[in-house]
């Protein structure tokens, strides 16, 4: 019984005891702002097949995200501030974002945005981090 609790333990600990801290520097953006992030290429820019969607208020400068209880794996997201308060991106005829927008990895498309290009991975360590800035 004893190692049943442990063996538990250490399984609940490897696949979900990982956390994604996300430093933002945001200089003088404020207001509302949406982070979204995905699993995989099938979901990616998805909205509403997102792992996780988050809505949070920016700082002054720079704004800290924690996520936490995330399982190991490969992992993309999108940030956009809502200038509008329409609750989501708004882009021109070409889908070029009009709102001041950022991708994991500092990734900049020249095109259709991938999810391999701004994929990042965690792994069994208690904290990834990422460094964004929002333009």
């Amino acid at each position: 019984m004893k190692n049943i609790i442990i063996f538990s333990f250490l399984l609940a600990t490897v696949s979900f005891g990982n956390s994604l801290k996300i430093d933002i520097q945001n200089k003088d953006l404020k207001g509302v702002a949406y982070l979204s992030l995905y699993e995989n290429s099938d979901s990616f820019l998805n909205t509403s097949k997102a792992f996780k969607n988050i809505k949070f208020e920016l700082k002054d400068n720079n704004t800290s995200l924690v996520i936490k209880d995330i399982p190991q794996g490969e992992y993309a997201f999108t940030i956009f501030v809502d200038e509008n308060n329409n609750g989501v991106l708004d882009t021109n005829v070409f889908k070029i974002p009009k709102e001041p927008s950022a991708f994991s990895n500092n990734y900049k498309p020249k095109f259709k945005p991938s999810f391999k290009s701004a994929k990042f991975s965690i792994d069994n360590i208690a904290e990834s981090i990422q460094n964004i800035i929002l333009k």
